[in-house]
């Protein structure tokens, strides 16, 4: 079985290859993503099928209220922040800020908002003590979330720079302590797994979906934090009792902390997400000509409308049979040129 950092090697030969990488014209990467909505949902109750994705993300439809809030929320929120630590990792200064947390929460829950679904403030930590659905934990007191988030995230990047744990074991922990904590007052499965993915799009591997859509794997997801989430409750009910502590304490909690199930679901997805991207591009270079159906399958535009650029001559074609071939690189020059 490959592990964790070959797959980042395989993301590294993607992404140099100049093409397409996290973007709504990658539809391989696109369709992986609409993946990870349908299911990121779904944890939190929200069911969608395929088409409903695809009638709200692509037509502009609505379904239910509730429904296409999440969706659009979703989608706004985890491709802003994907993007955003794509080009962090590209310029190797990916760093997480509080801010960051925030706007995720901002953007996700700004049409519930606007439903009044959500009535908290959007990016704002909770002001009251809350119980969680589905487990068993007692997040943290409202009264010390502030300045424990802070601690968080200092935590966070502290370990991105020289960490003890390899780094399946450090995303692992920062997604179960985020769940533990609870820091705002609605969302935070969402919030928490969109931060899990922007980890490790910024560390250099690619965002995974959690399956959630199957009663079963919701419920492995659960165990597997609650599982994990012991330590980090032990610790949250001293930070209560106003010990102070530092990220050298969070690192010790995390040694004691059972991470191995969250860290095989979390392994997976990033199998799983990697492989399917590899399978896609692998043979893909800028000088391939691809039949005009398989190019416009990957750039996510409609064969008509390549075709009319052909005509058009805004974009190099040849003939071979009834069929027109086009080349990525010109694709992406036109791309390019369009922007």
């Amino acid at each position: 079985m490959r592990k964790l950092e070959s797959y980042k090697k395989i993301i590294k030969e993607i992404r140099d290859k100049d093409i397409p990488f996290i973007s709504v014209s990658n539809s391989e990467w696109y369709s992986l993503f609409k993946n990870e909505i349908r299911n990121s949902i779904a944890i939190e109750g929200v069911f969608s099928n395929r088409s409903d994705l695809l009638s709200v993300l692509e037509e502009g439809r609505k379904t239910t209220n509730q429904k296409t809030a999440a969706i659009l929320g979703y989608f706004e929120a985890a491709s802003t922040v994907y993007e955003y630590a794509n080009v962090q990792y590209n310029n190797n200064e990916f760093y997480i800020r509080l801010s960051d947390i925030k706007q995720i929460h901002s953007l996700l829950m700004r049409y519930e908002k606007q439903l009044g679904i959500y009535n908290g403030k959007l990016g704002e930590f909770r002001s009251e003590d809350i119980e969680v659905t589905e487990a068993f934990l007692r997040p943290l007191n409202y009264l010390y979330i502030n300045d424990f988030m802070r601690l968080y995230v200092k935590w966070i990047n502290k370990n991105l720079t020289k960490s003890k744990f390899d780094l399946l074991e450090l995303i692992s922990a920062t997604h179960v302590l985020f769940e533990t904590i609870h820091p705002f007052r609605d969302g935070n499965g969402r919030v928490g797994r969109i931060l899990l993915s922007y980890l490790l799009i910024g560390t250099g591997f690619i965002n995974i979906s959690i399956k959630g859509t199957n009663k079963n794997d919701r419920q492995k997801y659960y165990s597997a934090l609650e599982i994990a989430d012991d330590e980090y409750e032990k610790m949250l009910r001293l930070v209560e009792s106003g010990k102070q502590i530092s990220a050298n304490t969070i690192n010790s909690f995390t040694s004691k902390s059972n991470l191995t199930q969250i860290s095989e679901i979390i392994f997976k997805g990033v199998k799983y997400s990697t492989d399917r991207l590899e399978k896609h591009i692998k043979n893909l270079d800028k000088e391939a000509l691809l039949p005009l159906r398989d190019a416009a399958k990957f750039y996510n535009y409609s064969s008509d409308y390549l075709r009319q650029l052909i005509h058009k001559k805004k974009l190099p074609a040849v003939k071979q049979g009834k069929l027109w071939y086009v080349s990525v690189k010109d694709i992406q020059k036109y791309i390019d040129n369009h922007k």
